[in-house]
């Protein structure tokens, strides 16, 4: 009798998994190198936005700049929020994760196309806020 070793391998893996997740919890949330989603940031307890970078993907937080014989990086991360530049990513303080539908990290090749008015070589955040409603005061 010959056994198909690739049908036990993935029987095992199939009960090792289903053995792995509660019943009635929660999927994970997918995580993408590249972006921090809503689902991400709803789940963090930090006040500040620039925390919950630093927790969720700090390497978002590094400049891209190519650095000669180990000089430190010249070239800034920059921030945009709702396409807007904003002075430098200490800005991220000032915003709560509740208030952020989306952030998305450009490398620098990317964010030169993407932000072509300004130099992105240390690459990009992008900050997209979440909207107001209808049932906002202000809207009529």
């Amino acid at each position: 009798m010959r056994t198909n070793h690739g049908a036990v391998l993935g029987i095992v893996l199939l009960v090792i998994g289903a053995g792995c997740v509660r019943p009635g919890a929660p999927p994970p949330v997918p995580r993408a190198h590249d972006v921090i989603s809503v689902e991400e940031l709803d789940r963090v307890r930090e006040n500040n936005l620039l925390d919950a970078v630093a927790r969720l993907r700090p390497h978002f937080l590094r400049s891209r700049a190519i650095t000669a014989y180990g000089r430190p990086a010249t070239a800034p991360l920059m921030l945009y929020v709702d396409g807007e530049k904003m002075d430098g990513v200490d800005f991220l303080r000032r915003l709560s994760p509740g208030e952020v539908l989306e952030v998305r990290f450009y490398e620098p090749q990317v964010a030169n196309t993407r932000f072509a008015r300004y130099n992105n070589a240390g690459g990009a955040i992008a900050v997209i806020l979440k909207t107001l409603t209808a049932s906002s005061p202000d809207s009529t």
